[in-house]
């Protein structure tokens, strides 16, 4: 991960960085605030972890923030093809913050990390949304 890196990616809407640590950029914070779709205007938190062995092997994205979502599980746990067998050493971090904010906003239902989301976000839109507003209410709430 390079210094450079994080400064590139100030010119995506909504996406904010940080490092965890002004020494060490093997790890990240990062913001995002979804400009349309359903969670919309509602800011979530992650921290990426880079191996030594970046750009080799994929950094792990963990969701920080309160969330009711197919493809993260309630851990936090971020499952994005592209972290795991479409991995290539040629996807900057850019490339993987754009890839969060279209799971985000069109979460995958084939394969989901949370299968009771999955099924809420197919079978009730509203229900899911619904559940989100709750979460993301609970979490401003608690962190005042």
């Amino acid at each position: 991960m390079k210094d450079t890196e994080l400064m590139d990616l100030d010119e995506i809407e909504g996406v904010e960085l940080s490092p965890v640590d002004e020494k060490n950029l093997k790890e990240i914070y990062l913001s995002i605030k979804p400009t349309d779709g359903y969670l919309k205007d509602k800011k979530f938190r992650f921290v990426i972890k880079f191996k030594e062995s970046y750009p080799i092997t994929p950094p792990k994205i963990i969701c920080l923030s309160k969330i009711f979502h197919p493809n993260i599980d309630e851990s936090g746990n971020v499952c994005l093809n592209v972290l795991k067998l479409e991995w290539n050493p040629i996807i900057n971090l850019q490339m993987l913050i754009l890839g969060l904010l279209l799971l985000l906003d069109e979460p995958s239902t084939d394969d989901p990390f949370n299968k009771i989301a999955a099924e809420v976000f197919k079978n009730d839109i509203y229900k899911f949304q619904e559940i989100n507003d709750a979460l993301y209410k609970e979490e401003q709430q608690n962190n005042k």
